[in-house]
């Protein structure tokens, strides 16, 4: 009998797709995989199999193609089942045993269609000039509220030590699953997320994440919070490049003059673009471009003063803490975006 495959995956690449025939199982020995089910053009969270359980195996089991796909979470390493191997094994198995599994493979595919059924789709309503539409989300902002609740819960009873608050990524699935209700792929996600807008480090090695900065979860709640709760054309609903064009005033405001009376400190947006522009020359952002944050309210009007001084008046607190609170909620954002894609 040949030895089992190792398959690798990396994060966010797919196991297997909804509708494959199946050729294999598989026991997953590292990593997490997210479930997930089409429902029209949303998509249903079914479930997260973790290191140690099997995935695949209902269609393995039973020959139908299969119901579900299946996607990487984290960087994973599962070991492959295929049917040669299985066959060899079950050829040395009574009868009663083949026949035990394959009805217990459609009773429970029949079980999970008829509870599946009765799941909403994770779907927002986006409002448009002709009326309402329902879009798929996969991390909407209420599940990122849940989330981020759930963070401050956790981090609350913990102490303060190396540059932040350590929390247990257990700890937090069980608040945020069993509590608050949150699939396990959408609490590895929004970690994810805090770490991409560096929020957040996460080590592999011990399952610890440390919030470097708690309060920006905090403001970070009251800012989306708000914003649920405005009219849509009272949103602070910024691009990715006003996201950009406010970091970018965040990493540099310091170095600028500001006011002991206005409290505004006086940025020349032309040495910021100068600092910002890489080695091949190309800049993150266009001065034309800046009229969106004055929109929004992060800055005055630009004043060009030469080629080489075109100044904006800037409150430096905000910017740094807006720039961070636009830079998670656009995370989340691409986030989406990518999964997405997953339903096309």
């Amino acid at each position: 009998m040949s030895a089992p495959n190792v398959k690798t995956l990396k994060k966010g690449e797919l196991l297997f797709k909804e509708g494959d025939q199946s050729n294999a199982m598989y026991l997953l020995s590292k990593g997490m995989i997210r479930i997930f089910k089409k429902k029209g053009e949303a998509v249903i969270e079914i479930d997260t199999i973790r290191s140690g359980q099997i995935v695949g195996e209902m269609a393995f089991l039973d020959g139908n193609p299969r119901s579900a796909s299946g996607e990487a979470i984290m960087d994973c390493e599962l070991i492959e089942i295929s049917q040669a191997i299985y066959q060899s094994t079950m050829s040395q198995v009574p009868e009663w045993v083949k026949v035990l599994l394959k009805a217990t493979a459609a009773r429970l595919r029949s079980t999970t269609t008829k509870l599946k059924n009765l799941e909403s789709a994770s779907s927002a309503v986006e409002y448009t000039e002709t009326g309402a539409k329902r879009n798929y989300v996969y991390i909407s902002p209420h599940d990122c509220l849940k989330i981020a609740t759930a963070v401050l819960l956790v981090t609350s009873r913990t102490k303060e030590e190396d540059g932040g608050k350590k929390i247990k990524v257990s700890s937090l699935e069980r608040y945020g699953n069993q509590i608050i209700g949150i699939p396990f792929a959408k609490i590895t996600s929004f970690l994810d997320g805090l770490k991409q807008a560096g929020v957040l480090i996460f080590k592999e090695d011990t399952g610890e994440a440390i919030i470097i900065e708690e309060s920006m979860i905090e403001q970070y709640i009251h800012f989306v919070s708000d914003e649920n709760l405005a009219p849509p054309e009272k949103r602070k609903d910024a691009s990715m490049r006003a996201v950009v064009m406010l970091n970018a005033l965040a990493k540099h405001v310091d170095r600028f003059e500001k006011s002991t009376t206005t409290g505004l400190t006086t940025v020349n947006l032309a040495d910021v673009l100068k600092k910002e522009t890489g080695e091949d020359g190309k800049a993150p952002f266009r001065l034309d471009e800046f009229e969106e944050l004055v929109k929004l309210g992060y800055a005055t009007p630009i004043t060009a003063v030469s080629g080489t001084e075109v100044t904006t008046l800037v409150h430096g607190d905000l910017v740094k803490k807006m720039a961070k609170i636009h830079k998670m909620v656009k995370v989340f954002d691409l986030m989406n975006d990518q999964k997405s894609q997953l339903t096309k």
